[in-house]
């Protein structure tokens, strides 16, 4: 096995809760450190080959997000909306120390990603939106709606690995099953008697059908609109069920620094390891900081 090529830490919340984080670390690049922020049930495994090639270049930093994966679960399930993860992803960059940083947003984590720069805006250097926009489409919500919160117990990494091959094989058709074992490992975590359960309190999904609203705000062009100094790049997979070409479109035509890359062969999300996805990402990166 190789050495491990990350730090992990910990810190404490305003609200007392133990958040996890990960630190890709490059103590002689001077460029913008990389905030890497998962998707609504996801964790930060899902960035580890993203981020090792990344960190190549520079540092980069991935949380678990609260309710996810080694970060405290939230007695108040409420709280499990974006205005708290943007609050919570400003605390961590406090307390590592960095005063700016590009976030690399998969899904909900675009979402944050778009929230940080409205709020704070000079401490967003640039945003890495990976398939997710100002409009989510329902067909995707819909989705969404059917798994989130609904977790089972699971047997062996073979049958969660066939688990998300059945759930997924539209969105990544390519995928072999060392893949699909990956894809296992990243979504769930072994108990003590060796029985794999989903890596994320249940509860999100109680607090997301409770307020969609929460989950998804009715409108974001407003707040897409008042990001047009920050540079975007948004991913889109070419089949994805949450972002359309259309609203692919309408932000390319909206605002001044955006650019829109279609990733082939994938739908919701791009895993970041495709070479298209790194080239747009790296080439975007070029710009920010050369």
């Amino acid at each position: 096995m190789s050495e491990q090529n990350y730090r992990e830490d910990r810190y404490t919340s305003r609200d007392g809760l133990s958040l996890y984080y990960r630190v890709y670390e490059n103590s002689n690049s001077t460029k913008t450190p990389l905030l890497c922020i998962h998707g609504i049930t996801r964790n930060s495994k899902d960035f580890h080959d993203f981020a090792s090639l990344m960190q190549q270049d520079r540092p980069v930093i991935s949380m678990d997000v609260r309710g996810r994966g080694q970060s405290d679960y939230d007695p108040e399930y409420h709280n499990y909306q974006i205005p708290v993860y943007v609050a919570d992803m400003f605390e961590l960059m406090d307390h590592i120390g960095l005063p700016t940083v590009v976030v690399v947003g998969t899904s909900m984590g675009g979402l944050v990603g778009m929230g940080m720069a409205a709020v704070q805006p000079e401490r967003v250097r640039a945003i890495v939106l990976n398939d997710v926009g100002p409009v989510i489409e329902q067909t995707g919500i819909d989705r969404i709606w059917t798994y989130v919160g609904k977790t089972a117990t699971v047997r062996s990494w073979d049958q969660a690995a066939n688990i998300l091959k059945t759930m997924n094989i539209e969105n990544f058709s390519d995928y072999t099953q060392d893949d699909w074992l990956k894809f296992a490992n990243n979504t769930f975590r072994e108990q003590q008697d060796g029985t794999l359960v989903a890596d994320y309190d249940p509860h999100v999904g109680t607090a997301v059908r409770e307020s969609q609203e929460a989950a998804v705000p009715e409108d974001m062009w407003p707040l897409f609109e008042s990001l047009a100094a920050i540079p975007i790049l948004c991913l889109h997979g070419a089949m994805s069920d949450i972002l359309s070409a259309e609203t692919v479109k309408k932000m390319s035509d909206l605002h001044p620094t955006f650019t829109g890359v279609t990733i082939a062969h994938r739908g919701h999300t791009p895993d970041l390891r495709e070479d298209q996805s790194v080239t747009a990402i790296r080439d975007f990166l070029g710009k920010i900081d050369g």
